[in-house]
């Protein structure tokens, strides 16, 4: 776990304190697999990424899609188990978080992301 974390630029809430990084194959094939639950200070940045699902997930996360700079481009809340979310071209990255924190912190498409 790296403790790097990212705020919303737009609405200067704070997304996660901390970052797990799913940047290799095992790590993204595994992905939230293993957790049974998410602390919400926490969030998954899984690169490179266009695509997630929530089979065999045990709780249900919000999920943003993001570009290379860190720009919003897609956003699901309250994912349950079981769901394949769609492709987007545009993405590099997703970050998975505790559901309810794209509400809590006013995320919208186009929204810029920064590294705190």
């Amino acid at each position: 776990m790296q403790a790097m974390g990212l705020v919303n630029q737009n609405t200067n809430k704070v997304l996660c304190n901390h970052i797990i990084q799913a940047n290799t194959f095992w790590k993204r094939l595994c992905g939230l697999l293993p957790y049974k639950s998410l602390p919400p200070d926490e969030g998954m940045l899984i690169t490179p990424c266009k695509s997630v699902h929530t089979f065999f997930m045990r709780f249900p996360i919000d999920v943003i899609y993001l570009d290379r700079d860190l720009r919003v481009v897609a956003l699901f809340e309250n994912v349950p188990k079981g769901k394949t979310l769609p492709y987007y071209k545009k993405a590099y990255s997703v970050l998975e978080l505790l559901t309810g924190m794209i509400a809590t912190t006013g995320t919208l498409v186009g929204h810029q992301l920064i590294a705190k």
